[in-house]
């Protein structure tokens, strides 16, 4: 094999582990994100889910007192996370499923939450583009 072939393949070598690395970076930081929401969810800290949201979303919605209101009406009880996909796009796909607990009534019912994640490239983090769980 020729030195210039031979440092062709060292090269085109390593763009493929930095593309690994870089991929493996990311994965870590999805885990992370859904993660750390999952438990602002978990625990009722609905102001700290709501930093999750991609904010040209919270820009279009909002959340509002009226929302804030309705999430201190309830308290969380289960949260159960389903499958994660990727779609045509690459964003991560998940669904959820939410028990809450009514506080004045205490009854049980559950809501189904599908979110989708997307990547953002130039600040290297995972936004939620579907906004917060919808509880009516």
């Amino acid at each position: 094999m020729s030195p210039m072939r031979t440092r062709l393949m060292l090269i085109m070598l390593l763009v493929l582990l930095l593309g690994a690395c870089a991929s493996a970076a990311r994965q870590d930081g999805l885990r992370s994100r859904l993660y750390n929401y999952a438990s602002a969810i978990r625990w009722n800290e609905i102001e700290q889910a709501a930093a999750f949201v991609d904010p040209a979303v919270m820009q279009e919605h909002p959340f509002t007192d009226a929302d804030r209101a309705r999430w201190a009406q309830v308290q969380v009880s289960r949260y159960y996370e389903g499958p994660q996909g990727v779609d045509a796009d690459g964003k991560v796909t998940q669904t959820v499923q939410i028990e809450l607990i009514d506080r004045a009534t205490q009854t049980v019912r559950s809501i189904v939450d599908r979110q989708r994640w997307r990547y953002d490239e130039a600040a290297e983090i995972w936004w939620l583009e579907t906004g917060l769980p919808k509880l009516e």
